[in-house]
C-alpha cells in the first residue's frame, strides 16, 4: 500500500499547481512591485505591470524605464490525508522558478505606448519513478505470491506565452483610458504511463501498462481595456478582460493499454493515436476595480475582482474508446467555471526617500466546476474528478531605491486546501482502493522575489554623449 500511496502522492505534487495557475485568477501576480501588493493596483499600478493589470494608467508613469522580473523561485509543500480510505498522512516538497514579466514604455507621436513580455503561466514538472522488486500476492491467475515492479511516467506541462503593446491616453486632466492587445502562445499537456511486472513464483511473467497523453495547442489574443480617474485625494481603477478570441487550435489524443502473460482471455494490447482534434480553449469575462488611496506619504491599494463563469464545454472532443470493457469509454474533456468574486488589499509604507515596505493579502478562489486532467484520463471508468483549491495570498518586502536602480526584496505565502474522490486504481491490478473516500490536499507555497528597476538604455547612452560633448 505505501507504494500506491507514493504514486497518489506524486501524480498530485505535479497536478495540483498545473490547474491552480488555470482555475485561480490570482495565483500568480506579475510586476515587481504589484507581486508585493498581491495585484491589489488596478486603481494605482506604477511599474510595467500596467500592461496587465490596469493599460489606462500608463499615463501615470513618469519616467521612461525598463523592468523586468528577476528568475523568482518558489519552495512548495504539499499534506495528503486520509490517503486511499485510510487515517493518514503523506507529504511531499517541490523547488522550481516563477513566471515572470519584463517590458518598458516609449513615446510615439507624442503618445504613451508600453511593450511587455509575459510567461502568463509556466509550469512543466516531469517525474519518474521504478520500485524495488517487492513481493505480495496481487494476481489469482498465478498461486502463490508474486515478485512484481512498478514503473511511474508522468509529464504535466502548462505554457502560455504573452507579447503585448500597451497604448494609453489622457481624454481629460483627471480621465485616462488605455488598451493593451496580447498575443497568446497557449499549449496544454499531458502524460501518465503506469506499468506492473509480476514475476510468479513458477517463473510466469505477466505485464501490464496503462499511457494515456494529449495536447492542446491554442494561438489567440487576449485584450484588456483599462480607466483611471484622479480624485483630487485619491485615484480609481477599471481593467475590464474581454474573453479569450482564439485563432488557432489543435487537439491530440494518444492511448495504449497493454495486459499480456497472465491468459488468453485477459491479455490484451490496444493503441489509439489521434490527430487534429477539434479544441477549444475559453477564458472568461473579467471585471476588476481598484483604489490607490494616499495616507501621508504612503498608501493603501484597494482591489475587487469579479470574472465569469463559463457554462460546461468540450475542451478537446476526443471518439469513444475502447479500453477493454464490454461498451466504449467516454473520454471526459469537459470543463466547466463558475463566477468568482475575489478581493484583497496591501499596505505601501513610506520609510525613508530611499525605502518603502509592502505588506499585503488577497482571496484567490478556484472557480473550477469540472476540468479535463490527467487524474481523469487515467482514472477506471467514466469519472470527472476536480482538483482545485480555494487560496490566500499574502506577501511581505522593500523597496530599496539606490541612484543607478530601484532593488525590490520580498516574499509571498500561498496557503489553501480541498477535498476530492481518490481517483487512481490501475485495471487488472488487486490494489485495494475506496474509491467513495474523500483525500485532503493542504497546499503551502513560498516566493522569493528579487526584481530590479533599470534606467532605460537609450535615456543613459543620451546622457553619456551630453557629458562627452
Amino acid at each position: 500500500m505505501y507504494l500506491t500511496r507514493f504514486i497518489y502522492v506524486t501524480m498530485l505534487v505535479g497536478i495540483l499547481p498545473l490547474h491552480a495557475q488555470q482555475g485561480n485568477y490570482k495565483f500568480n501576480n506579475y510586476g515587481n512591485r504589484s507581486i508585493l501588493l498581491s495585484g491589489n493596483v488596478t486603481g494605482s499600478v506604477e511599474d510595467i505591470a500596467l500592461a496587465y493589470y490596469n493599460p489606462a494608467r500608463l499615463t501615470e508613469v513618469q519616467d521612461t524605464r525598463f523592468s523586468f522580473n528577476a528568475k523568482a523561485y518558489q519552495l512548495t509543500s504539499l499534506k495528503l490525508s486520509n490517503i486511499l480510505g485510510e487515517e493518514s498522512s503523506q507529504g511531499s516538497t517541490n523547488f522550481n522558478g516563477v513566471p515572470s514579466m519584463a517590458g518598458g514604455t516609449f513615446k510615439l507621436f507624442g503618445t504613451r505606448f508600453a511593450y511587455s513580455f509575459l510567461s502568463k503561466t509556466r509550469n512543466n514538472i516531469g517525474i519518474n519513478y521504478s520500485s524495488k522488486l517487492l513481493n505480495g500476492n496481487i494476481l489469482n491467475s498465478f498461486p502463490g505470491d508474486e515478485s512484481y515492479k512498478v514503473r511511474l511516467n508522468l509529464k504535466t506541462n502548462v505554457k502560455d506565452e504573452w507579447i503585448g503593446l500597451t497604448w494609453a491616453t489622457k481624454v481629460t486632466d483627471r480621465l485616462s483610458l488605455g488598451v493593451s492587445g496580447f498575443s497568446s502562445v497557449y499549449r496544454y499537456e499531458g502524460n501518465s504511463i503506469l506499468d506492473y511486472t509480476v514475476i510468479g513464483e513458477e517463473g510466469n511473467i505477466a505485464f501490464y501498462q496503462n499511457g494515456t497523453a494529449f495536447r492542446q495547442d491554442s494561438y489567440g489574443l487576449v485584450v484588456k481595456m483599462g480607466a483611471n480617474y484622479n480624485f483630487p485625494k485619491f485615484d480609481v481603477g477599471l481593467n475590464i478582460n474581454l474573453p479569450y478570441l482564439e485563432v488557432y487550435q489543435q487537439g491530440r489524443f494518444n492511448y495504449n493499454k497493454t495486459i499480456a502473460g497472465i491468459d488468453s482471455e485477459t491479455d490484451l494490447f490496444l493503441e489509439y493515436k489521434l490527430k487534429d482534434l477539434t479544441a477549444n480553449r475559453k477564458e472568461p469575462f473579467g471585471v476588476s476595480v481598484g483604489s490607490g488611496i494616499p495616507i501621508g506619504l504612503s498608501k493603501l491599494h484597494l482591489n475587487v475582482d469579479y470574472v465569469a463563469g463559463i457554462a460546461n464545454y468540450q475542451r478537446m472532443i476526443v471518439p469513444d474508446i475502447d479500453t477493454g470493457g464490454d461498451v466504449a469509454t467516454q473520454v471526459l474533456f469537459d470543463e466547466k467555471r463558475k463566477h468568482v468574486l475575489n478581493f484583497g488589499l496591501g499596505a505601501e509604507v513610506f520609510i525613508t526617500e530611499k525605502l518603502k515596505t509592502y505588506g499585503s493579502f488577497t482571496t484567490d478562489f478556484n472557480s473550477f466546476d469540472a476540468n479535463p486532467n490527467i487524474f481523469d484520463l487515467s482514472s477506471d471508468g467514466e469519472k470527472s474528478i476536480n482538483i482545485g483549491a480555494n487560496f490566500i495570498h499574502g506577501s511581505v518586502g522593500v523597496d530599496w531605491k539606490l541612484s543607478w536602480a530601484s532593488i525590490i526584496l520580498g516574499t509571498t505565502y500561498t496557503a489553501g486546501s480541498s477535498e476530492f474522490i481518490s481517483p487512481l486504481k490501475p485495471t487488472g491490478i488487486a490494489l485495494e482502493v475506496n474509491q467513495d473516500e474523500l483525500t485532503k490536499i493542504d497546499y503551502n507555497r513560498w516566493q522569493f522575489v528579487i526584481g530590479l528597476d533599470l534606467p532605460f538604455l537609450d535615456n543613459k547612452m543620451k546622457g553619456i554623449i551630453q557629458k562627452e560633448l
